[in-house]
């Protein structure tokens, strides 16, 4: 499980990079001949990707492909269903990160590139099968929130990745993840404080088990005591500016002494004015 994860943070990263130079550079052939060209439509012959959406499309589709790949015949459905959630939520940080372009949102994307793509139909076996379209379904509903949202939970997985992509699967010392581990619970605890996810229905709660799950992978391939060396996920959002709060309260009480005295005098002054009258 831990190789096909590796794997799968591999080739997140390597589509992700390869269809960010691609549009960039305004194409140039280096992801169409080195990715997903398999991928691209049929034109006069040959396969192209030629529009933003046509790449992100056979980029999305390669991605699938690669990850049942990973799976080799030998994955649970609840793998499969982790496979495609990877996939989808890669799909959707891109789209967020294209939407000056033009690019629809996340479900009429899907609707209109991906589902009813022969490509997608031919190459993804699992395209056919009716529990895989609820399940993606259900995966592109819940991702389909605010692009800020889905950026910075996009990014907090990246985070997670780096610790995969830098094991050394040959040589598991994991001493050299710790930092890795420390920035991404700092940005894991980062997530939880700036977005509603005590709810239980909260779509931001329901996602989370994206990272705690890989996390917790990742540490059971450390021996004992390294793996004791990492530092934990928080639960919980972070205690509020607690020593804020008393700096103000103390700060407000400091204005109060100095205030109740002035007006002491005010009404002294005030009284004995009355009283001179």
């Amino acid at each position: 499980l831990f190789c096909k994860i590796y794997s799968q943070c591999e080739a997140l990263k390597k589509v992700d990079d390869c269809l960010q130079i691609d549009i960039t550079s305004g194409g140039g052939g280096y992801s169409n001949n080195e990715l997903y060209i398999d991928y691209c439509p049929n034109k006069n012959g040959n396969r192209q990707c030629e529009t933003i959406c046509e790449k992100i499309s056979a980029g999305f589709i390669w991605l699938l492909v690669t990850f049942e790949s990973l799976c080799e015949d030998e994955c649970s459905q609840n793998e499969k269903d982790q496979y495609a959630e990877y996939a989808i939520l890669w799909l959707s940080y891109i789209l967020n990160q294209m939407s000056n372009e033009g690019i629809p949102p996340l479900k009429d994307f899907y609707t209109n590139n991906i589902e009813t793509n022969t490509n997608y139909t031919s190459h993804v076996s699992s395209a056919s099968d009716s529990n895989h379209k609820e399940t993606i379904d259900e995966k592109i509903k819940l991702m389909n929130m605010n692009k800020n949202i889905i950026s910075k939970f996009y990014n907090v997985f990246k985070s997670l990745c780096n610790m995969y992509n830098d094991f050394n699967e040959d040589d598991p010392d994991c001493t050299k993840c710790l930092d890795d581990a420390q920035k991404f619970v700092d940005e894991y605890q980062k997530f939880l404080n700036n977005n509603n996810v005590d709810t239980d229905d909260s779509s931001y709660k329901k996602i989370l088990p994206i990272l705690s799950n890989g996390y917790d992978k990742f540490k059971k391939k450390c021996n004992s005591t390294q793996s004791s060396n990492f530092p934990p996920l928080p639960t919980t959002k972070t205690p509020q500016n607690v020593v804020e709060i008393s700096e103000a309260t103390s700060s407000s009480s400091s204005v109060a002494s100095k205030l109740i005295p002035v007006l002491s005098i005010f009404a002294i002054s005030l009284f004995l004015g009355i009283a001179y009258k």
